[in-house]
C-alpha cells in the first residue's frame, strides 16, 4: 500500500488525464467546462478510497437503491452534495463516505483529487477525493442510501483494455448506448465510469513503477 499512496500522490500532483479519460467514457454530450458557469452548479464530493483485503488492493463503491429519481440503482462512489457545515469538498466526501458506508473519516488519508465531472441531468459538479486507509474497513450501508456495498480489486480496473458498449435503459425508458466496466456482473457508466477511467489512466504504470 505504501508504494501506492507514493505512486498516486505523485499522479495526482502532475497534469490529470481526466479531459481524455472522460470523453472516452461520456454515454453522451460532451461537456465544455470552459463554458460551465460554476456559480450555477450544486456542488458534491466523493470518495474515492484504497484499502487491502486478502492482500489485495480494493476500492469501494455501493449501488444505490431503485426509486423515481436519476440515479437509481446505479453503481457510484460514496458521497453527496455539499452541506453548510462542511469545511470544504475534502469533508463533504468524508462525511458523506461515513454516513453512507461507515468509514472513519479520521482513518483516511487523503491523497489528492482527481477530476471534476459534470453531471448535466443533475446539474451537480462532483468532486472525487482520493483516500486509503490502512486496515480493511468493515462496510456499514446506510439502507436508504445503498442497496449493495460493491468492492472492487484495482487489479480488474487496470486489466481492462477498452470500455464495452452496452445498452442502457435510462428512468424516462429511452434506451441509450453508452460506454461502461462490467465487474462481477455489475454494468458501472455515467459519472462513476468517467471517475474510474481516469483512475485506469492514472493506474497505468503503477505495476511498471514497483
Amino acid at each position: 500500500m505504501n508504494n501506492l499512496k507514493s505512486f498516486l500522490k505523485n499522479q495526482l500532483l502532475a497534469e490529470l488525464p481526466g479531459k481524455l479519460a472522460h470523453q472516452e467514457a461520456a454515454p453522451y454530450r460532451k461537456v465544455d467546462y470552459d463554458t460551465l458557469d460554476l456559480n450555477t452548479v450544486r456542488k458534491s464530493g466523493v470518495l474515492v478510497l484504497f484499502y487491502n483485503k486478502e492482500e489485495e488492493t480494493h476500492l469501494v463503491l455501493i449501488q444505490r437503491p431503485i426509486y423515481k429519481g436519476t440515479h437509481s440503482g446505479q453503481i457510484a462512489f460514496p458521497g453527496g452534495k455539499v452541506e453548510d457545515s462542511d469545511k470544504d469538498i475534502v469533508h463533504t466526501a468524508l462525511r458523506e463516505a461515513n454516513e453512507e458506508v461507515g468509514v472513519d473519516m479520521n482513518d483516511v488519508e487523503v491523497l489528492g483529487k482527481l477530476s471534476d465531472v459534470y453531471i448535466p441531468v443533475s446539474n451537480f459538479l462532483v468532486t472525487p477525493v482520493v483516500g486509503v486507509i490502512n486496515y480493511t474497513p468493515t462496510f456499514i450501508p446506510e439502507l436508504r442510501e445503498v442497496a449493495e456495498i460493491v468492492e472492487l480489486k484495482i487489479g480488474h480496473l487496470t486489466q481492462v483494455e477498452t470500455l464495452r458498449i452496452n445498452s442502457i435503459k435510462l428512468n424516462n425508458g429511452l434506451i441509450m448506448k453508452v460506454p461502461t466496466f462490467e465487474f462481477n456482473q455489475k454494468i458501472i457508466w455515467g459519472a462513476t465510469a468517467l471517475m474510474l477511467n481516469e483512475l485506469r489512466y492514472l493506474l497505468k504504470n503503477y505495476s511498471k513503477s514497483v
